[in-house]
Protein backbone atom coordinates (compact mmCIF):
# COMPACT_ATOMS: atom_id res chain seq x y z
CA UNK A 1 0.00 0.00 0.00
CA UNK A 2 1.54 3.49 -1.28
CA UNK A 3 2.13 6.19 1.69
CA UNK A 4 0.24 9.56 1.26
CA UNK A 5 3.35 11.23 0.38
CA UNK A 6 3.52 8.62 -2.30
CA UNK A 7 -0.30 8.96 -3.63
CA UNK A 8 0.22 13.22 -3.75
CA UNK A 9 3.07 12.76 -5.91
CA UNK A 10 1.67 10.26 -7.64
CA UNK A 11 -1.07 12.46 -8.35
CA UNK A 12 0.84 15.81 -8.93
CA UNK A 13 2.66 14.31 -11.76
CA UNK A 14 -0.39 13.32 -13.54
CA UNK A 15 -2.00 16.68 -13.11
CA UNK A 16 1.18 18.33 -14.05
CA UNK A 17 1.67 16.30 -17.19
CA UNK A 18 -2.33 16.70 -18.10
CA UNK A 19 -1.96 20.92 -18.37
CA UNK A 20 -4.27 20.43 -14.88
CA UNK A 21 -2.47 23.17 -12.71
CA UNK A 22 -4.11 26.40 -13.64
CA UNK A 23 -1.53 28.65 -13.44
CA UNK A 24 0.66 26.72 -15.67
CA UNK A 25 0.91 27.49 -19.75
CA UNK A 26 0.51 24.22 -20.46
CA UNK A 27 1.75 20.13 -19.77
CA UNK A 28 4.38 20.08 -16.82
CA UNK A 29 6.72 16.94 -17.13
CA UNK A 30 8.68 17.05 -14.26
CA UNK A 31 11.25 14.52 -14.39
CA UNK A 32 12.00 14.19 -10.45
CA UNK A 33 8.76 13.37 -9.89
CA UNK A 34 7.95 10.63 -12.12
CA UNK A 35 11.08 8.84 -10.18
CA UNK A 36 9.73 9.84 -6.80
CA UNK A 37 6.28 7.67 -7.74
CA UNK A 38 5.79 4.47 -6.32
CA UNK A 39 6.36 1.41 -8.88
CA UNK A 40 4.14 -1.08 -10.13
CA UNK A 41 0.87 0.75 -8.95
CA UNK A 42 -1.24 0.56 -12.50
CA UNK A 43 -4.68 0.01 -11.37
CA UNK A 44 -4.47 3.59 -9.46
CA UNK A 45 -2.92 4.64 -12.93
CA UNK A 46 -6.07 3.42 -14.68
CA UNK A 47 -8.62 4.54 -12.27
CA UNK A 48 -7.46 8.08 -12.34
CA UNK A 49 -7.36 8.12 -16.16
CA UNK A 50 -11.01 7.16 -16.04
CA UNK A 51 -12.50 9.57 -13.64
CA UNK A 52 -15.41 11.16 -15.14
CA UNK A 53 -14.78 15.30 -16.25
CA UNK A 54 -11.53 15.14 -14.77
CA UNK A 55 -10.13 17.39 -17.88
CA UNK A 56 -12.40 19.81 -15.95
CA UNK A 57 -9.98 20.14 -13.21
CA UNK A 58 -8.30 23.34 -12.07
CA UNK A 59 -5.42 22.69 -9.65
CA UNK A 60 -3.46 24.67 -7.58
CA UNK A 61 -1.78 22.23 -5.67
CA UNK A 62 -1.61 18.66 -4.21
CA UNK A 63 -0.47 17.99 -0.22
CA UNK A 64 -0.67 15.03 2.35
CA UNK A 65 -1.07 15.02 5.68
CA UNK A 66 2.13 14.71 8.17
CA UNK A 67 2.76 13.15 11.53
CA UNK A 68 -1.09 11.95 11.91
CA UNK A 69 -2.81 8.61 11.45
CA UNK A 70 -4.42 7.33 8.60
CA UNK A 71 -3.18 10.69 6.76
CA UNK A 72 -5.32 12.55 3.91
CA UNK A 73 -4.57 13.62 0.15
CA UNK A 74 -5.32 17.13 -0.03
CA UNK A 75 -6.11 18.48 -3.82
CA UNK A 76 -6.58 22.04 -3.94
CA UNK A 77 -8.84 23.56 -6.79
CA UNK A 78 -9.07 26.92 -8.33
CA UNK A 79 -11.97 26.26 -9.76
CA UNK A 80 -14.66 22.89 -9.76
CA UNK A 81 -17.87 22.61 -9.39
CA UNK A 82 -19.46 20.49 -6.57
CA UNK A 83 -20.47 17.92 -9.15
CA UNK A 84 -16.93 17.66 -10.39
CA UNK A 85 -16.00 17.58 -6.88
CA UNK A 86 -17.94 14.83 -5.57
CA UNK A 87 -16.77 12.72 -8.84
CA UNK A 88 -13.56 12.46 -8.08
CA UNK A 89 -12.81 8.62 -5.54
CA UNK A 90 -12.54 9.07 -2.32
CA UNK A 91 -9.45 6.83 -1.77
CA UNK A 92 -6.72 5.70 -4.11
CA UNK A 93 -5.36 2.07 -3.12
CA UNK A 94 -6.82 3.01 0.67
CA UNK A 95 -5.69 6.76 1.04
CA UNK A 96 -8.42 8.96 1.58
CA UNK A 97 -8.71 12.12 -1.39
CA UNK A 98 -9.91 15.15 -0.24
CA UNK A 99 -10.72 18.08 -2.91
CA UNK A 100 -11.09 22.08 -1.75
CA UNK A 101 -12.07 24.84 -4.13
CA UNK A 102 -10.63 27.97 -2.89
CA UNK A 103 -10.36 30.22 -5.96
CA UNK A 104 -7.44 31.84 -7.54
CA UNK A 105 -4.71 32.78 -5.58
CA UNK A 106 -2.86 35.82 -6.32
CA UNK A 107 -0.34 37.61 -3.77
CA UNK A 108 -0.47 41.38 -4.93
CA UNK A 109 0.95 43.60 -2.12
CA UNK A 110 -1.43 46.57 -3.13
CA UNK A 111 -4.12 45.22 -2.52
CA UNK A 112 -3.65 45.27 1.53
CA UNK A 113 -5.91 48.09 1.49
CA UNK A 114 -8.45 46.65 -0.10
CA UNK A 115 -9.23 44.16 2.32
CA UNK A 116 -9.64 46.71 5.25
CA UNK A 117 -9.24 50.38 5.67
CA UNK A 118 -8.60 50.01 9.18
CA UNK A 119 -4.82 48.00 9.60
CA UNK A 120 -3.79 46.65 12.77
CA UNK A 121 -1.01 48.96 14.63
CA UNK A 122 -0.42 47.52 18.38
CA UNK A 123 1.88 49.29 21.02
CA UNK A 124 2.91 47.72 24.10
CA UNK A 125 5.16 49.86 26.84
CA UNK A 126 5.07 52.52 23.78
CA UNK A 127 6.82 50.24 21.37
CA UNK A 128 5.81 48.92 18.04
CA UNK A 129 4.76 45.02 18.28
CA UNK A 130 5.28 42.40 16.18
CA UNK A 131 1.80 41.57 14.05
CA UNK A 132 1.65 45.28 13.15
CA UNK A 133 1.03 46.89 10.06
CA UNK A 134 4.32 47.84 7.80
CA UNK A 135 6.14 49.00 4.52
CA UNK A 136 8.96 49.91 2.74
CA UNK A 137 8.71 53.81 2.00
CA UNK A 138 8.86 53.62 -1.73
CA UNK A 139 5.98 51.24 -2.22
CA UNK A 140 2.19 51.72 -2.27
CA UNK A 141 1.75 48.65 -0.63
CA UNK A 142 1.23 46.85 3.67
CA UNK A 143 2.05 43.74 5.03
CA UNK A 144 3.30 42.31 8.41
CA UNK A 145 5.73 43.06 11.01
CA UNK A 146 5.96 39.14 11.68
CA UNK A 147 9.38 38.92 14.19
CA UNK A 148 12.41 40.06 15.21
CA UNK A 149 15.32 37.85 14.80
CA UNK A 150 18.84 37.69 15.31
CA UNK A 151 21.33 36.18 12.85
CA UNK A 152 23.87 33.35 14.31
CA UNK A 153 26.63 34.42 16.17
CA UNK A 154 25.67 38.42 15.75
CA UNK A 155 23.86 40.74 18.31
CA UNK A 156 22.39 43.17 15.37
CA UNK A 157 18.29 42.59 15.34
CA UNK A 158 16.54 42.27 12.50
CA UNK A 159 12.80 42.32 11.78
CA UNK A 160 11.45 39.57 9.45
CA UNK A 161 8.65 39.30 6.90
CA UNK A 162 8.08 38.69 3.23
CA UNK A 163 10.11 39.37 0.11
CA UNK A 164 6.68 40.86 -1.23
CA UNK A 165 6.16 42.84 2.03
CA UNK A 166 9.92 44.54 2.43
CA UNK A 167 11.48 43.62 -0.76
CA UNK A 168 8.84 44.84 -3.49
CA UNK A 169 9.40 41.43 -4.91
CA UNK A 170 13.32 41.41 -5.21
CA UNK A 171 12.93 45.59 -6.07
CA UNK A 172 13.54 47.37 -3.12
CA UNK A 173 16.71 48.99 -2.54
CA UNK A 174 19.01 48.50 0.11
CA UNK A 175 18.75 50.43 3.01
CA UNK A 176 15.24 51.63 1.97
CA UNK A 177 13.65 52.73 5.33
CA UNK A 178 10.42 50.42 6.57
CA UNK A 179 7.95 52.17 8.17
CA UNK A 180 5.19 51.05 11.18
CA UNK A 181 2.74 51.52 10.33
CA UNK A 182 3.01 51.66 6.49
CA UNK A 183 1.99 54.94 5.16
CA UNK A 184 -1.09 53.63 3.44
CA UNK A 185 -2.14 52.97 7.19
CA UNK A 186 -2.04 56.20 9.04
CA UNK A 187 -4.59 57.54 10.42
CA UNK A 188 -5.74 60.08 13.15
CA UNK A 189 -5.92 57.63 15.88
CA UNK A 190 -2.60 56.48 15.74
CA UNK A 191 0.78 57.11 16.27
CA UNK A 192 2.14 58.64 13.27
CA UNK A 193 4.20 56.25 10.98
CA UNK A 194 7.82 55.88 11.70
CA UNK A 195 10.84 53.96 10.92
CA UNK A 196 11.73 50.61 12.11
CA UNK A 197 14.19 49.33 10.13
CA UNK A 198 16.36 49.36 7.06
CA UNK A 199 15.48 46.97 4.03
CA UNK A 200 18.79 44.38 4.11
CA UNK A 201 18.37 41.51 2.43
CA UNK A 202 15.92 38.89 0.29
CA UNK A 203 15.31 35.27 -0.26
CA UNK A 204 14.68 36.16 -3.94
CA UNK A 205 11.67 34.96 -5.99
CA UNK A 206 12.28 33.27 -9.10
CA UNK A 207 9.83 32.65 -11.51
CA UNK A 208 9.97 29.78 -14.76
CA UNK A 209 9.16 26.07 -15.46
CA UNK A 210 10.08 24.22 -12.75
CA UNK A 211 11.77 21.57 -15.28
CA UNK A 212 14.28 24.65 -15.72
CA UNK A 213 13.72 26.69 -12.69
CA UNK A 214 14.15 25.10 -9.11
CA UNK A 215 11.26 25.97 -7.22
CA UNK A 216 11.14 28.72 -4.13
CA UNK A 217 11.25 27.41 -0.67
CA UNK A 218 10.65 30.54 0.81
CA UNK A 219 9.72 34.21 -0.09
CA UNK A 220 11.90 36.11 3.40
CA UNK A 221 13.51 39.76 3.94
CA UNK A 222 14.90 41.23 6.85
CA UNK A 223 15.13 44.45 7.71
CA UNK A 224 17.87 45.58 10.06
CA UNK A 225 16.53 47.53 13.01
CA UNK A 226 18.04 50.78 13.32
CA UNK A 227 16.49 51.17 16.93
CA UNK A 228 16.01 48.52 19.53
CA UNK A 229 14.43 50.67 21.62
CA UNK A 230 11.26 51.30 19.52
CA UNK A 231 10.05 48.17 18.92
CA UNK A 232 9.21 44.66 20.97
CA UNK A 233 9.04 41.10 20.36
CA UNK A 234 5.82 40.81 22.02
CA UNK A 235 3.02 39.61 18.77
CA UNK A 236 -0.44 41.91 18.88
CA UNK A 237 -2.18 43.07 21.20
CA UNK A 238 -0.89 44.36 24.87
CA UNK A 239 -3.40 42.67 26.73
CA UNK A 240 -4.89 40.07 24.57
CA UNK A 241 -1.22 38.71 22.43
CA UNK A 242 1.56 36.97 23.38
CA UNK A 243 5.32 37.24 23.35
CA UNK A 244 7.41 35.77 20.23
CA UNK A 245 8.11 32.19 21.15
CA UNK A 246 11.78 31.33 20.92
CA UNK A 247 11.39 27.66 20.27
CA UNK A 248 11.09 26.52 16.55
CA UNK A 249 8.60 23.14 15.83
CA UNK A 250 7.82 21.35 12.46
CA UNK A 251 4.11 21.92 11.51
CA UNK A 252 2.43 18.71 11.91
CA UNK A 253 -1.21 17.68 10.40
CA UNK A 254 -4.45 18.87 12.28
CA UNK A 255 -2.13 21.27 14.78
CA UNK A 256 -3.80 23.95 16.07
CA UNK A 257 -2.56 27.21 15.16
CA UNK A 258 -2.64 30.74 15.36
CA UNK A 259 -1.26 34.44 13.92
CA UNK A 260 -1.66 37.93 14.32
CA UNK A 261 -1.45 39.96 11.09
CA UNK A 262 -1.79 43.66 9.84
CA UNK A 263 -4.96 42.55 8.50
CA UNK A 264 -7.08 40.14 10.24
CA UNK A 265 -5.09 40.75 13.44
CA UNK A 266 -5.89 37.14 15.97
CA UNK A 267 -6.84 34.20 14.26
CA UNK A 268 -6.72 30.60 14.73
CA UNK A 269 -6.22 27.44 12.56
CA UNK A 270 -5.44 24.39 11.93
CA UNK A 271 -2.39 23.35 9.76
CA UNK A 272 -3.84 21.07 7.07
CA UNK A 273 -1.01 19.28 4.44
CA UNK A 274 2.81 19.54 3.35
CA UNK A 275 3.02 20.29 -0.46
CA UNK A 276 6.13 18.60 -1.23
CA UNK A 277 5.85 19.25 -5.31
CA UNK A 278 5.21 22.10 -7.57
CA UNK A 279 2.84 24.61 -5.90
CA UNK A 280 1.87 27.86 -8.36
CA UNK A 281 1.21 31.21 -7.28
CA UNK A 282 0.79 34.59 -9.41
CA UNK A 283 2.66 37.71 -8.54
CA UNK A 284 1.31 41.13 -9.22
CA UNK A 285 2.97 43.84 -8.00
CA UNK A 286 4.75 47.49 -9.23
CA UNK A 287 7.88 45.78 -10.42
CA UNK A 288 7.09 41.92 -10.91
CA UNK A 289 4.10 40.12 -12.31
CA UNK A 290 4.89 36.24 -13.11
CA UNK A 291 4.03 32.97 -11.41
CA UNK A 292 6.18 31.59 -9.14
CA UNK A 293 6.40 27.97 -8.39
CA UNK A 294 7.44 26.59 -4.67
CA UNK A 295 7.14 23.50 -2.88
CA UNK A 296 7.79 22.06 0.76
CA UNK A 297 5.16 24.66 1.97
CA UNK A 298 2.16 23.74 4.35
CA UNK A 299 -1.25 25.08 3.98
CA UNK A 300 -3.73 26.31 7.39
CA UNK A 301 -6.90 26.27 7.19
CA UNK A 302 -8.75 28.64 9.31
CA UNK A 303 -11.92 27.38 11.82
CA UNK A 304 -14.88 26.10 10.46
CA UNK A 305 -16.87 29.60 9.69
CA UNK A 306 -13.56 31.62 10.24
CA UNK A 307 -11.13 33.67 8.46
CA UNK A 308 -7.20 32.67 8.95
CA UNK A 309 -5.61 35.52 6.92
CA UNK A 310 -6.28 37.75 4.10
CA UNK A 311 -4.28 40.43 1.81
CA UNK A 312 -2.13 42.11 4.02
CA UNK A 313 -1.23 39.62 6.35
CA UNK A 314 1.42 38.47 5.17
CA UNK A 315 4.76 38.47 6.69
CA UNK A 316 2.87 37.10 10.04
CA UNK A 317 4.43 34.58 12.44
CA UNK A 318 2.30 31.60 12.84
CA UNK A 319 2.36 29.79 16.27
CA UNK A 320 0.70 27.09 17.95
CA UNK A 321 -1.98 27.89 19.70
CA UNK A 322 -0.38 27.68 22.76
CA UNK A 323 2.32 30.36 21.56
CA UNK A 324 4.99 27.93 22.91
CA UNK A 325 6.32 27.25 19.42
CA UNK A 326 7.01 28.62 15.72
CA UNK A 327 5.87 26.74 13.28
CA UNK A 328 5.89 28.89 10.30
CA UNK A 329 5.89 32.59 7.76
CA UNK A 330 2.66 33.09 6.37
CA UNK A 331 3.32 34.19 3.10
CA UNK A 332 -0.20 33.90 0.91
CA UNK A 333 -3.85 33.29 1.40
CA UNK A 334 -7.19 32.69 -1.14
CA UNK A 335 -9.45 35.73 -1.29
CA UNK A 336 -12.10 34.16 1.34
CA UNK A 337 -9.35 33.99 3.94
CA UNK A 338 -10.17 30.29 4.61
CA UNK A 339 -6.42 29.03 3.80
CA UNK A 340 -3.75 30.48 4.40
CA UNK A 341 0.12 29.10 2.91
CA UNK A 342 2.70 28.90 5.15
CA UNK A 343 6.65 28.15 5.13
CA UNK A 344 8.11 26.03 7.72
CA UNK A 345 9.78 27.44 10.57
CA UNK A 346 13.01 24.99 10.91
CA UNK A 347 13.24 25.61 7.09
CA UNK A 348 13.18 29.45 8.11
CA UNK A 349 16.05 29.19 10.53
CA UNK A 350 18.57 27.89 8.03
CA UNK A 351 18.00 30.93 5.76
CA UNK A 352 19.88 34.16 5.93
CA UNK A 353 23.08 31.98 7.52
CA UNK A 354 21.00 31.43 10.52
CA UNK A 355 18.02 32.90 12.01
CA UNK A 356 16.69 32.60 15.48
CA UNK A 357 13.94 34.27 17.17
CA UNK A 358 13.71 36.76 19.73
CA UNK A 359 11.80 36.84 22.61
CA UNK A 360 11.50 38.91 25.96
CA UNK A 361 12.28 41.61 24.14
CA UNK A 362 10.75 45.30 25.03
CA UNK A 363 7.81 43.60 26.93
Amino acid sequence: MPTAEEVATFLAYELLRRGNYSASAGPVEVPALAEAMPAGHTEERELFENIDGFASLAVQSVGFEEGVDEPNVHIYLTRGSSRLINSLPEEVDGVPIRAHKMGAITVKPETAGAATNRANFFERNNRICCGSSCAPTSENCSGTFGAIVKKKDLGQLYLLSNNHVFAGCNHVPLDQPILSPSSNDGRADMRAPSEIGRHFEIHELRSGNPNFVNPCEAVLALARATDQNVITSWQGDPNNGYDTPTRVQSPISRMAVKKVGRTTGLTHGVVQARITTPAALTYSSKHFKSVVWFTNIWTVRARMGEVFALAGDSGSLVVTDDAGHAVGILFAANRPGDYGWIIPMPYVATTFGGLHLVGGHGI
